[in-house]
C-alpha cells in the first residue's frame, strides 16, 4: 500500500468514528490536494448546540460565568469544551430521556452523536465555517406570557457566598390568594442568573417556617443550608438552569389555600466575593375552575440505611405497592446528597413488564423536577421501585470526610438520602 493510500484509508476511518477529516491527504495521482472542507464547523454544528444546551448557564450572564456563546471564547476553549462534554460533565447530568421522555429534554442534554461533534470540532482546529449555514436560533423562549400571579421576594437579597461558593437563603413569600387557587404552570423569575443556581417553592404545613433553623417565629428571611430540615415543608416546584416553564397536563392542577405559608428557597453559587443583589420569584398560571385532577406530591425511597466507609458503589432500594386506586405520576425530582452518583426508578406491573420512570447520573448542584411528556400509570397492585447508588470512597467527588466514615440516612448534608419526589393524582 502506498503512503498516500494509507493516509486516505486512515482518514476514512477517522471520518467514520469521529465525523472529522484528518490531516492533509493525497489525490489519486499522489499530489497533495487542497485542504478538505471541515466536517464540523461553528456556525452549522456547534453554535446551535451551545445555544440550545449550554447558554442557559454559559452566556456570560448565567451561573456558569464564561460566555460560550461568544465565538472567540468558544474557539479558545474548544479543547476544554470537548473534554468536559465527552466526559459527560457538561451539560450537567440529567434524567435519561431514553428512559422516559420529558419536557425540555432536548435543551438539557446532548446525544452521543452531538457530543462527538465537539470532539471533532476541537480536533479540526475549531473552524468557523459559513455564517449562512447557521440554523435558526434554538434557545428556549418558552414563557408564561401573562402570568395570573407572581410570587416574589419582598425585597432584594444581598448574596453572601460561603467559603465553598454556596449560599442557601429562604424567604416567606406573600400569599396573594383570597380563595383556593389552582396552579397549572410554574415559571422561574430569576433575578440574577449569574448567581442563581436553583430555586424551590415549598408550602410549610405548620405555618412556622424557620423554626427548624433556629430563627425567631415570624422571621421572613433566614439562611437555610440545604437540605431542607423542616419535615413539614411540601415541595410545590423546583427549578434549575435549563428548565423552562413547568406545565401540568390539561385538567390537572396544584391547589394552594388562602393563608398557607409559602417559602422560596434560593441556592446561590459562584466565586467567593461575588457581589450581587437578587430578587427572584415564580410566575404562575392558574385555572379559573377546579381541574379534574388535583395534583399532590409524595416521596418514594428507602429509609433508613447506612453507606459503609470505602464503598465505591453502594446501592439501596425501596419498593412501594399501590394498595389503593390507580394513580398517575406526572413528574419526578430525584434527590440525593453529596455522595450520590446515580439513580433508577421504575414501576413493576402486577403480572406484567416493568416500565422505566427515571434513570440517570446524579449531580448535587444541578437538581431539577422533570415533567413527563405522558403520565406514568401506577396501577393497583403495581410497585414503585426507587434505587440509588453512592460513592463513599476517598476519591469520591463529594467526599467530605477523610478517611471515609459510615454515612447514615438523614436530612443533613453530611448524611444521605434517596428520594423520588413525585407529582401524583388519582387516575
Amino acid at each position: 500500500m502506498t503512503w498516500c493510500r494509507a493516509v486516505r484509508t486512515a482518514r476514512s476511518a477517522a471520518v467514520f468514528v469521529f465525523g472529522v477529516v484528518g490531516a492533509a491527504g493525497c489525490g489519486d495521482d499522489g499530489v497533495t490536494p487542497s485542504p478538505p472542507v471541515p466536517e464540523v464547523t461553528w456556525y452549522r454544528d456547534i453554535q446551535p448546540l451551545v445555544e440550545r444546551s449550554c447558554a442557559s448557564c454559559h452566556d456570560g450572564a448565567g451561573v456558569g460565568g464564561v460566555a460560550l456563546t461568544d465565538v472567540e471564547t468558544a474557539r479558545r476553549l474548544a479543547a476544554l469544551m470537548a473534554l468536559r462534554v465527552g466526559a459527560g460533565d457538561m451539560p450537567p447530568p440529567v434524567l435519561d430521556p431514553s428512559c422516559r421522555s420529558y419536557e425540555g429534554a432536548e435543551r438539557m442534554s446532548l446525544t452521543a452523536e452531538e457530543r462527538l461533534r465537539f470532539d471533532a470540532w476541537a480536533r479540526d482546529g475549531a473552524p468557523l465555517g459559513d455564517p449562512s449555514d447557521a440554523p435558526p436560533p434554538q434557545r428556549a423562549t418558552d414563557a408564561i406570557a401573562s402570568p395570573d400571579a407572581t410570587l416574589e421576594m419582598p425585597e432584594a437579597h444581598e448574596v453572601t457566598l460561603d467559603d465553598d461558593g454556596n449560599e442557601y437563603f429562604c424567604v416567606v413569600l406573600d400569599n396573594p390568594f383570597t380563595a383556593p387557587a389552582w396552579i397549572t404552570a410554574f415559571e422561574a423569575a430569576v433575578g440574577d442568573p449569574a448567581v442563581v443556581h436553583h430555586m424551590a417553592v415549598y408550602r410549610d404545613l405548620g405555618g412556622d417556617a424557620g423554626i427548624g433553623y433556629g430563627v425567631a417565629p415570624g422571621t421572613r428571611a433566614f439562611p437555610c443550608r440545604d437540605p431542607v430540615i423542616e419535615l413539614d415543608w411540601q415541595l410545590l416546584h423546583s427549578w434549575a438552569p435549563g428548565v423552562g416553564v413547568t406545565r401540568l397536563p390539561e385538567g390537572a392542577g396544584v391547589r394552594v389555600e388562602p393563608g398557607e405559608q409559602l417559602v422560596l428557597q434560593m441556592h446561590y453559587f459562584g466565586r467567593r466575593g461575588t457581589s450581587s443583589l437578587d430578587r427572584s420569584g415564580v410566575r404562575l398560571q392558574l385555572s379559573s375552575e377546579p381541574p379534574r385532577a388535583e395534583v399532590y406530591m409524595d416521596v418514594f425511597g428507602p429509609v433508613p440505611f447506612t453507606i459503609p466507609a470505602g464503598a465505591g458503589a453502594h446501592t439501596e432500594r425501596s419498593s412501594t405497592p399501590n394498595e389503593g386506586p390507580p394513580q398517575l405520576v406526572y413528574g419526578l425530582l430525584p434527590h440525593m446528597h453529596l455522595l450520590g452518583r446515580s439513580y433508577r426508578a421504575w414501576v413493576e406491573r402486577d403480572g406484567g413488564a416493568d416500565e422505566c420512570a427515571a434513570r440517570g447520573e446524579f449531580e448535587f448542584h444541578h437538581q431539577a423536577l422533570y415533567m413527563f411528556d405522558e403520565p406514568l400509570r401506577w396501577g393497583t397492585g403495581d410497585r414503585f421501585v426507587a434505587e440509588c447508588t453512592w460513592d463513599n470512597t476517598a476519591k469520591s467527588e463529594g467526599q467530605f470526610q477523610l478517611p471515609p466514615q459510615d454515612v447514615p440516612w438523614g436530612e443533613g448534608t453530611n448524611q444521605e438520602m434517596c428520594f423520588m419526589v413525585a407529582y401524583l393524582s388519582k387516575e
